[in-house]
């Protein structure tokens, strides 16, 4: 029951975060605003929509799958619940520059950092095919260093990464900065103890001095 569970943890969290962020959002948008204003902030949500559909087919992979916390420590449905809570703040709360006349070159930077990490974990997820999981796991028979992973190491959480910080500015407050920071912080964290894993691989060794950013070119 509990390996059940585990394996059913990914989809879950993707029903439940659509189903409240669907009801969190009917509040925000009853918030009268400029039409341009709306137009951005309603294509943000359906473009948000259609990768949430992406990522719910990667959640049923995920069921058929071996899974174990052993390596995770909790730290998957930790970042879920966080995101979730990024999500709830940037639809349910005020937002601190939708008054500004800088709100629409805020929110189409904002949008065009979405799409890059659109890109950039739809390109990482490909890359490694149907080797990519949500769940922390050994190297199996080969080393995936090519595409996005000749650049970067952790391309999909760059990617997710990229999504939530184009959200939050298009969606802007103190809480969506927030929680932003606390996501990013469990990722860090969930890298950290990826690496360790990857690290007893002399494979992984190599592929790291070669590639040495983990989720920002020139930066980390």
């Amino acid at each position: 029951m509990k390996d059940k569970l585990i394996k059913l943890s990914p989809l879950l969290f993707t029903i439940f975060g659509l189903i409240f962020l669907g009801f969190v959002s009917i509040k925000q948008f009853l918030i009268p605003r400029p039409v341009s204003f709306l137009v951005i902030q309603l294509l943000t949500v359906v473009s948000y929509v259609f990768y949430m559909s992406f990522e719910s087919k990667i959640s049923v992979n995920e069921m058929n799958k071996s899974a174990s916390l052993d390596y995770d420590k909790n730290t998957m449905e930790l970042a879920a619940l966080i995101k979730i809570s990024l999500l709830a703040s940037c639809l349910g709360l005020a937002n601190q520059l939708i008054a500004s006349e800088y709100y629409l070159i805020v929110a189409s930077i904002g949008y065009g950092i979405m799409l890059l990490g659109f890109f950039v974990r739809g390109k990482s997820i490909k890359d490694l095919g149907p080797h990519y999981g949500h769940r922390i796991r050994e190297i199996g028979t080969h080393l995936h260093d090519r595409g996005m992973y000749s650049v970067i190491r952790h391309g999909a959480y760059s990617g997710t990464f990229f999504i939530h910080a184009g959200v939050s500015l298009i969606f802007l407050n103190r809480f969506s900065l927030l929680f932003l920071c606390l996501w990013l912080g469990v990722v860090i964290l969930r890298i950290q103890l990826e690496e360790k894993l990857l690290m007893q691989d002399n494979r992984y060794k190599e592929y790291a001095k070669q590639t040495r950013f983990k989720m920002i070119p020139f930066i980390w």
